[in-house]
């Protein structure tokens, strides 16, 4: 079973990994925009779409500092070899966890 995350077809499928750096809030907005356009979003009230695009910002900022935290520790050296195996198992273990099985 492949688990996906739900999200507006608006949302820019690169935006939450892109560095902070490389993605100003105007071309998160221009793609934010551009992307309902294309896919037929003419008539969303304006209301709803601001909404969804102060969410999925409020999200974009949480993950990137995250990346950049994780990005601090490694140049610290706190960081090691990615355990697939080991990763996959807490993967397992929290699904399992919230009534997800495969």
């Amino acid at each position: 079973m492949t688990l996906t995350r739900t999200s507006p077809a608006w949302y820019p499928s690169n935006m939450a990994t892109a560095s902070s750096k490389s993605t100003t809030d105007a071309e998160l907005v221009y793609h934010y925009f551009g992307k309902l356009l294309a896919k037929g979003g003419r008539d969303e009230p304006v209301e709803r779409l601001l909404a969804e695009l102060a969410e999925y910002y409020r999200e974009l900022q949480h993950v990137r500092a995250l990346i950049r935290e994780a990005e601090e520790s490694s140049a610290r050296g706190e960081s090691g070899p990615l355990d697939l195996d080991a990763l996959f198992s807490r993967v397992d273990k929290r699904l399992e966890q919230e009534g997800i099985f495969e």
